[in-house]
């Protein structure tokens, strides 16, 4: 992967990985956590409601995080995410659930500056041709993150509890401080104030509007992600009805997909490069409508394997949707494309994730996967038969276009008012 002959990157990589590793650990043991605690799978589902509902504030977050140096943000961010799931110290008994549903919120919060941030600053830390490879990396560390994390924080919350395991992941995040702090980058200038409230704030929504791939792109994957978002409540049912094993066997299904994680990202550069961004998304997302009908088998093999189909189709997707994302946006509209367009895309999911936790309740499991298997799949296929056109890669640097100031067409490069390049040290 050409991005790991740049030494900053693999300290970047290494902060992620530490940061990544302690919070999965934690996160995916948040369910269960609640499950053991109020005996109720409609409250271990919502708490990933309360991870998604901050991003209904994303385009808020999108206009900082292009308001200031993204270094700076993610050192910040990351002390914040550290001292909040120290407060599930406090969680004994099910009177405190409430304290858990609220790190959710805060890790929703954190994950979005997070991962805007961190694209931004890939976006004037590696030339346009590496992004694809970074992103490769990182659904890599994902996969590895998947398989390991669960079991690792399984293990510690059975042996001694979910507040120990708040302790533990606190220390990661100091740990991606740390690496954080060592990487010197030159980045582009941070959007200055000047235009009116709601010109900024909607800038993202505008730059997506007038790259037809991105519109494209953003739309279909709204409607497919909207559908995903009723897997999260139902998975615990394919756990507990559908196989018959502990609500714990949800950390082994997660562990599975990041087999298929791995695999993603030894050959999401690859299909990149073949497919074409659209392409790729679109073959991603009929991997994903196959593998979410493969858990309503109700056999723990076949189930094991649509969990990898997933694991491999989430991190192609995610590869391609970053990459498409990082090229065709200038560097100081990063952070609120990333965010607008992970809001119009998780909205649904999280909309749908409240809608299926009371379905659950009335109707069978297996046509729930049936349906939004079916609309993944043609969402899929729109993407794969009728792909618009990528236009080329937008530089680092590019600046914004005022309001009322003649646009420049996406794909063709202006004058930068700074030069940027980092130290490639």
């Amino acid at each position: 992967m050409s991005a790991f002959k740049d030494r900053r990157f693999r300290r970047l990589y290494v902060g992620d990985a530490l940061s990544g590793f302690g919070d999965t650990a934690l996160l995916l043991a948040l369910g269960i956590w609640i499950k053991d605690l109020t005996g109720s799978n409609s409250a271990a589902g919502v708490v990933f409601l309360a991870m998604g509902l901050p991003v209904l504030f994303a385009p808020l977050a999108g206009r900082q995080i292009d308001r200031v140096r993204r270094k700076t943000l993610l050192i910040v961010t990351n002390a914040v995410a550290g001292l909040a799931v120290l407060t599930l110290l406090f969680v004994r008994s099910a009177d405190q659930v409430w304290l858990i549903y609220t790190v959710a919120v805060i890790h929703g919060c954190v994950a979005t500056v997070l991962m805007a941030g961190r694209n931004a600053l890939l976006k004037d830390l590696l030339p346009a041709e590496d992004l694809g490879s970074a992103n490769a990396a990182f659904g890599t560390l994902f996969g590895f993150t998947r398989i390991l994390a669960p079991l690792v924080g399984s293990g510690i919350y059975a042996a001694v509890g979910g507040p120990t395991l708040a302790l533990l992941d606190a220390l990661t995040f100091l740990g991606a401080i740390i690496a954080l702090a060592s990487v010197r980058v030159v980045e582009s200038s941070p959007e200055p104030s000047g235009e009116r409230f709601g010109d900024e704030l909607l800038a993202g929504l505008r730059h997506i509007r007038s790259v037809p791939l991105l519109s494209q792109v953003t739309l279909v994957s709204a409607v497919a992600f909207g559908s995903v978002g009723f897997l999260e409540p139902v998975i615990f049912v394919v756990v507990e009805e559908g196989l018959h094993r502990p609500a714990a066997f949800f950390g082994v299904i997660v562990s599975v997909q990041g087999v298929g994680s791995i695999v993603a990202g030894f050959t999401g550069a690859w299909l990149l490069r073949r497919a074409g961004e659209a392409r790729a998304i679109g073959g991603a997302l009929i991997g994903l409508g196959v593998g979410c009908a493969a858990l309503a088998a109700g056999a723990t093999p076949v189930v094991l394997g649509g969990a990898v189909g997933i694991g491999l189709a989430v991190t192609w997707f995610s590869i391609g949707w970053n990459t498409t994302l990082q090229r065709h946006t200038p560097s100081r509209l990063q952070g609120r494309v990333f965010t607008t367009a992970g809001m119009l895309v998780t909205v649904p999911q999280t909309a749908a994730i409240g809608v299926a936790a009371g379905l659950i309740v009335v109707v069978d499991y297996r046509i729930l996967l049936a349906v939004l298997s079916v609309v993944i799949l043609l969402c899929g296929l729109r993407l794969l038969t009728r792909p618009q056109p990528a236009p080329e890669a937008v530089p680092a640097g590019v600046p914004v276009t005022p309001p009322g100031a003649e646009a420049v067409p996406a794909g063709v490069e202006a004058t930068p008012d700074q030069a940027v390049s980092g130290n490639r040290s």
